[in-house]
């Protein structure tokens, strides 16, 4: 039963963390997490969902937070993305306009560290 309330306040926590990160995205999506939890992310969540089934999935995501990154775990077959793909590469678009800093990744590589281990 312990492990399962860890995963779940991890999942928790990640929600925080993500929010911080896509907060100022437009259009915006939302992510399903290892716990089936919707995190909805940006301006207004759009019609865009990315299933995010692991820890580690989501972990090796947010090292790297870019299309890119999103798009190769689609291809490899690590998420799952479901909606128009119009309206997905929309998000993909507002992901690329973020520009996150190395400084901010690196910062964002911590806290992941400390939430999830």
């Amino acid at each position: 039963m312990g492990s399962n309330f860890s995963l779940e306040s991890s999942a928790a926590q990640a929600g925080t963390l993500l929010r911080e990160i896509f907060s100022s995205l437009q259009p915006g999506f939302k992510i399903r997490l290892w716990d089936q939890n919707e995190v909805h992310l940006g301006q207004e969540a759009g019609p865009v969902t990315v299933v995010i089934p692991s820890v580690r999935v989501f972990k090796k995501l947010l090292m790297n937070p870019t299309s890119a990154a999103f798009g190769q775990a689609y291809c490899d077959g690590e998420i799952d993305l479901v909606g128009d793909l119009f309206d997905v590469m929309k998000v993909a678009d507002s992901i690329d306009e973020l520009n996150i800093s190395y400084w901010e990744k690196l910062k964002i590589g911590l806290r992941l560290k400390r939430i999830l281990g």
